[in-house]
């Protein structure tokens, strides 16, 4: 048998919190869909006379039906679409912006301006943030959503690099900047050795699982696994959790009565009424709405076509001042009346009449 009864919204609580699991990645893991693609500028004759059959370009995977199918990177329009993206309208451009924690000017700073970038409501030029500095050449790793959840966790990423002779270990600061750790004080500090190194490489835009390493030079190679090694990238996701709880109270005397037919005398084999004063097109239906758990149940007989002989009588057990009704599982529906969840409770719960119980539902979604 079953009881509804609705819920209060005190009775409901929501709380959230975030979890993280924790990735790594090589170069040799194509199939996984991490990749790693150079970006080049171009030039104005390559750009508008593009030609896809000699264009430069990047492809990963090998097309067999147990793998995943061949994926082809085209370096120049992978470029525009980054920069278009990330680095060219400071009013437009996706991701956090360090105005206040950029790197110093220096001579290898870029110095580029943009000149109707009304970003205050003003017609002055502004620079770009020296966090956003997206040369010729670049390189992007791509990390699917599957991997990075919501978001990637800030601080988590770690790319090391033995392409070369030199490793290198970049990390990110939270901020979206890369920065190489050998020199993480001088970045810290925001000052650059002699070699300009502690300044940031690259950066991290954590909603889109998108790297860019934009410092060329020594980084130009790192993350294109070329070489005698290639690279590592651990991260770690993000994923929101929400605990859903839910409070569902059975006052003193609630739910005493029970519906079980086994419990009548002489109860029929049928829950439905089908003579004409009773006549239905929902009887024996589960939308038969006839009120059975109030009168009782027709026995086998009546006495004449519109007047039935009503089962009430019940066996000597449920009679009984110690007999009560159970508790077993609980249900939760919407508004629309369709089930969500399904509590068990670890053995049936006696629903004493003398006594209030609370049971409490809780469960995780995303």
């Amino acid at each position: 048998m079953s009881f509804r009864k609705n819920l209060e919204p005190e009775d409901v609580l929501i709380s959230s919190f975030q979890v993280h699991k924790s990735f790594t990645f090589t170069e040799a893991d194509s199939g996984s869909g991490v990749y790693a693609v150079n970006l080049v500028k171009g030039t104005d004759s390559n750009s508008y006379n593009y030609d896809l059959s000699s264009a430069d370009s990047s492809s990963f995977g090998t097309g067999s039906e147990d793998s995943p199918k061949t994926r082809t990177f085209f370096h120049v329009p992978l470029y525009h679409s980054i920069n278009k993206l990330y680095y060219k309208d400071i009013d437009n451009i996706r991701g956090y912006v360090d105005y206040f924690r950029g790197v110093p000017t220096s001579s290898k700073a870029i110095v580029n301006y943009t000149s109707t970038r009304n970003l205050y409501d003003t017609n002055l030029p502004l620079r770009r943030p020296h966090t956003r500095q997206l040369k010729n050449n670049a390189v992007l790793i791509t990390i699917p959503q599957k991997f990075y959840g919501e978001h990637i966790k800030p601080t988590s990423i770690k790319l090391t690099d033995n392409s070369t002779s030199e490793t290198f270990i970049l990390r990110d600061d939270g901020y979206g900047n890369l920065y190489d750790a050998a020199y993480s004080s001088s970045y810290a500090s925001r000052a650059p050795d002699t070699n300009h190194s502690g300044s940031l490489v690259g950066n991290v835009f954590y909603n889109d699982g998108v790297i860019v390493i934009t410092e060329t030079g020594s980084y130009s190679t790192v993350g294109t696994g070329t070489g005698s090694d290639g690279f590592s990238l651990k991260l770690e996701s993000s994923q929101t959790i929400y605990e859903r709880e839910y409070v569902c109270k059975v006052t003193e005397e609630e739910f005493q009565h029970t519906t079980n037919r086994s419990l009548k005398v002489d109860y029929s084999g049928s829950v439905a009424f089908s003579g004409s004063a009773f006549s239905s097109s929902f009887s024996n239906t589960v939308h038969d709405g006839f009120p059975y758990d109030i009168i009782g149940y027709a026995t086998s007989s009546y006495k004449t076509s519109r007047e039935y002989e009503i089962g009430t009588k019940l066996i000597g057990e449920s009679t009984h001042s110690e007999f009560a009704t159970y508790v077993s599982t609980i249900g939760l529906y919407n508004d629309q009346n369709e089930l969500l969840a399904v509590g068990k409770t670890a053995k049936p719960i006696k629903n004493d009449k003398e006594l209030a119980l609370t049971f409490v539902v809780r469960f995780d979604t995303n």
